[in-house]
């Protein structure tokens, strides 16, 4: 029986590498690499041998520098050491609740952390609560809330307040977590934006639209309603714009997504079934809400109807 002969990168050691490479999107640091069982001349072989590619300074891909974003962010991480975490806006695109736009990534590293260097951006906060770490795709990271607050100075109030809004729709986080963060913020600057935000029962919107609209109405002094909330009727669950649970009122926000016949198709169906079980049902578009608000009065519409 022949065995075959093995491969000079082919060792429990690199295999090890492989493993823990696995775990990180395929990148990896230099202690990790020694603790693997690789010494400074094996893993000078293996940069050398183009098995490992150094992306900064005591980082390294496994194989090949290639894969995405996510990638990229632990590399980031791992240059911050031990401690270090996503941040900023880089933990709010992990989130989910911004977009990604190919800035620095963020890097918090507590107390202290390395020189900034091209694309990559090292924050050092005095101290960092366990309670605001967290992981996401296995990458750790500050916590949403935590986020918003790192963000906020960035932002203007209503790109804050979309981002506030924009959070709670992904389930990324809600108007408790972010009122603890606060309490321990000890004294951030952005403390007081984000809290007036939360304050007015900033809430779950989808889009853009439902911000300005919802704004509208609270604006108006309508109490506030629930937003985006499960609605069970009958074995179908629906989730109105907004609704008022006491009156049984709902406005939805046509966008350009409801124009063309089966859009208004599934409109009409979707609102016959609320209203037959006994809700009313505005419809409005974000232009209609801007330019003529009172149709959002359901008592203004009723006298408007009797004079007809």
């Amino acid at each position: 029986m022949t065995v075959a002969p093995r491969r000079r990168f082919d060792t429990p050691c690199d295999r090890r590498v492989a493993e823990v490479a696995e775990r990180q999107h395929g990148r990896i640091r230099f202690d990790q690499l020694v603790a693997c069982g690789l010494d400074d001349a094996a893993i000078r072989r293996r940069v050398h041998k183009g098995h490992l590619h150094r992306l900064h300074s005591g980082v390294y891909a496994v194989g090949h520098t290639g894969g995405g974003l996510l990638a990229q962010i632990t590399a980031a991480v791992l240059a911050g050491g031990e401690t270090a975490v996503a941040s900023h806006w880089t933990s709010s695109t992990l989130h989910g609740f911004v977009r990604w736009d190919g800035r620095c990534v963020d890097v918090s590293v507590p107390g202290s952390g390395g020189r900034s260097r091209p694309g990559l951006r090292f924050h050092r906060p005095r101290a960092l609560d366990p309670r605001d770490v967290t992981r996401v795709e296995g990458i750790p990271t500050t916590t949403a809330a935590r986020a918003l607050l790192e963000i906020a100075p960035q932002l203007s109030d209503r790109r804050l307040k979309r981002a506030v809004r924009q959070a709670q729709a992904e389930r990324a986080t809600n108007v408790r977590q972010i009122a603890d963060v606060l309490r321990r913020a000890n004294g951030h600057r952005a403390t007081r934006r984000l809290a007036a935000i939360i304050a007015t029962g900033a809430a779950p919107t989808y889009s853009a639209h439902e911000d300005v609209v919802l704004d509208l109405v609270l604006d108006a002094g309508f109490e506030h309603p629930d937003v985006n909330q499960r609605l069970a009727i009958a074995d179908t669950a629906y989730y109105p714009d907004l609704r008022w649970p006491a009156q049984q009122l709902i406005v939805e926000i046509d966008s350009a997504w409801h124009d063309g016949p089966l859009a208004n198709e599934l409109d009409a169906a979707r609102q016959a079934a609320l209203e037959a079980a006994g809700e009313r049902v505005l419809r409005t578009t974000l232009e209609q809400a801007i330019q003529e608000p009172r149709q959002l009065d359901p008592q203004a519409r009723s006298r408007r109807r009797a004079l007809h």
